[in-house]
């Protein structure tokens, strides 16, 4: 039986991107396609048994909530849409696991708020 998935990332400006699980790295170390920021959150998508039930989606991918459109202006020159400045998400205050502030290897804040009991 084999494990199919991938990463749901926001770097520290809010920006989202996706890796394969099986291209992951240690979390500490992804940098943001974007601005090149370290990841702030992340979360496995398990789509080994597919991703919907019926309608119920069942394998663990996070809605994000949008904090800044994506900006997009169109080209006078080639008539192609550009984009200028790239969409922003707000870190889920609930699920997936947030990366610490701190330097501690390995520890991450999973579910939690700070000043809320585990």
């Amino acid at each position: 039986m084999s494990f199919e998935g991938y990463n749901q990332l926001l770097c520290k400006k809010g920006h989202f991107f996706t890796q394969d699980v099986y291209d992951a790295r240690d979390i500490e170390d992804i940098k943001c396609p974007v601005c090149k920021e370290k990841v702030a959150w992340w979360n496995i998508v398990d789509v080994t048994n597919g991703s919907y039930e019926g309608k119920v989606r069942i394998d663990g991918y996070i809605e994000l909530k949008i904090k800044t459109k994506t900006m997009t202006c169109k080209c006078s020159k080639c008539s192609n849409v550009h984009v200028v400045d790239d969409a922003t998400y707000q870190i889920p205050k609930k699920g997936g696991h947030r990366v610490p502030k701190h330097k501690c290897k390995n520890t991450y804040v999973i579910d939690k708020e700070p000043n809320e009991k585990a």
